[in-house]
């Protein structure tokens, strides 16, 4: 399972998250700010749908928001956390028949508390510019 994240990956890719402020203009902080707070809520609100949809064996579900968040965290730069919930993806498709699910769930949720303390951080350089 943890085999299929890049040890070597950063948790979070600065350069990912400077493209995004160079795409927005560093002269545009609350464009930034508004991103990451929404980034922040909404991976939240996916992992939370992520451990819901797998509780009660919803596989399309499951499916959905794992590729959401995998999605998301990658324009963010946060690409353990989309390693992991493009793993956790596969698995959903399979209807978890692997039994990998989970682990799977379990790495997923540490990438992403990890990535948003980083960002957290990072937000923080966008705070009264």
């Amino acid at each position: 399972m943890e085999s299929s994240l890049d040890a070597n990956a950063p948790i979070v890719d600065r350069s990912a998250l400077d493209a995004l402020v160079d795409i927005f203009g560093a002269d545009d902080p609350d464009a930034i700010l508004d991103l990451l707070d929404t980034f922040l809520t909404e991976s939240t609100k996916q992992l939370n749908d992520i451990q819901s949809a797998f509780a009660s064996s919803d596989w399309i579900k499951l499916h959905r928001m794992a590729h959401s968040l995998k999605s998301s965290s990658a324009t963010f730069g946060a690409m353990r956390l989309s390693q992991a919930s493009a793993a956790l993806e596969a698995a959903a498709k399979g209807q978890c028949a692997d039994q990998l699910c989970p682990a799977l769930i379990d790495v997923v949720s540490r990438e992403h508390q990890a990535a948003c303390a980083i960002l957290r951080g990072e937000r923080a350089r966008f705070v009264d510019v």
